[in-house]
């Protein structure tokens, strides 16, 4: 098994993605609006993925679907209220429904894995965050995303907090730039991270962001630094899920690592599974590399986690078609219950993916 979660480029295989796939074994796939222009397609396109997936487990199936603009199934008519949006109702009851068609969907498509909720606090600064948090306060974020977070897992979804420790005072987007904030483990803890450590019992995974912290590392990303990922989530909060890092491929990593090079510091790091979400195939070679050169350790800490976190994954029987078209009707009636927000959100490639 390669510890590493890629991108597929449509919504087939191809031949080159079938034979490397099978042969390199990657932990799991996740899936963009590119991949998903139909339900049965992406549904055959999943049970591709765990077909040439050897071993008893299942492939982690993933996806960005937090609701709001960042939804990767518009193409298939469903869209989903934001965090946002979800908040300002402060109905618990809302909430929770909307976490059960969102995970309706997922489970038809055959993905496992969501990678939300979003835990970053809000802010009106120019970043990929605006209208995907849910709120600006800590206790306001822990408790509405919190609820969010059980009702998507009581659905049979597997959910990921994220961005770890907390990028809601970032000044610019990571997928343009690396970001750098100021502060100690300490002042973290006091305000950005609290929702992240108060959920940390139900939530299964956590994905890093890509910042700098000069005053934690002054020379490596969150995502690729050991002070952040081991000392200070694994040793100092006991946090023992699985650790995603986001995209290897966005600007702030990608300006000065290769994909290998970031794996391979990923992992090192004390991360589980890097993601590499665009262009997997041209550097899957050069990457199964570099985590075969890595110390033992790190691999075996990696594969047990890995083992453990996609032993309970299952996959759904899909909804047939009369069903589908119910569902639809559904959510859309759903969705007209949540008033919109007009959120100033600057342009973010996380919205077009």
């Amino acid at each position: 098994m390669l510890p590493v979660i890629v991108g597929i480029e449509g919504p087939v295989l191809t031949a080159q993605e079938r034979e490397l796939f099978s042969r390199l074994q990657p932990a799991g796939y996740i899936l963009f609006s590119r991949n998903i222009t139909d339900y049965e397609l992406t549904r055959e396109l999943t049970d591709d993925l765990r077909a040439l997936t050897s071993g008893p487990d299942e492939p982690i199936i993933a996806i960005d679907q937090e609701g709001g603009r960042v939804v990767r199934t518009a193409d298939i008519f469903v869209q989903h209220p934001s965090a946002a949006e979800l908040a300002a109702t402060q109905d618990d009851v809302l909430i929770t429904r909307a976490a059960y068609y969102n995970a309706q969907c997922l489970h038809t498509l055959g993905v496992n894995t969501n990678f939300a909720p979003v835990l970053d606090l809000g802010s009106t600064r120019s970043n990929a965050l605006p209208s995907r948090c849910w709120g600006t306060e800590s206790q306001a974020v822990t408790s509405w995303a919190g609820i969010w977070n059980r009702a998507h897992a009581r659905a049979g979804i597997v959910t990921c907090g994220k961005h770890f420790p907390g990028m809601g005072a970032a000044e610019c987007d990571p997928h343009f730039d690396l970001p750098v904030l100021h502060g100690t483990t300490d002042s973290f803890l006091e305000e950005a991270a609290i929702p992240f450590n108060a959920l940390m019992p139900e939530l299964p995974s956590m994905m890093i962001a890509h910042v700098l912290i000069p005053e934690i590392d002054a020379n490596l990303p969150t995502s690729l630094s050991p002070a952040l990922v081991r000392d200070f989530l694994r040793n100092q909060l006991g946090y023992e899920g699985i650790v995603f890092t986001d995209d290897l491929c966005m600007g702030a990593i990608a300006k000065q690592y290769s994909p290998a090079q970031s794996v391979a510091l990923a992992l090192t790091a004390g991360c589980d599974l890097p993601l590499v979400c665009h262009n997997a195939c041209e550097h899957l070679e050069t990457i199964a590399e570099a985590v075969k050169a890595l110390p033992e350790d790190v691999l075996e800490e990696a594969d047990r986690r890995i083992n453990a976190f996609r032993f309970p994954l299952s996959a759904r029987t899909p909804m047939t078609f009369i069903e589908w078209h119910d569902y639809l009707q559904d959510n859309r009636a759903f969705n007209a219950e949540v008033p919109s927000l007009q959120v100033a959100a600057p342009a973010s490639p996380v919205q077009n993916y």
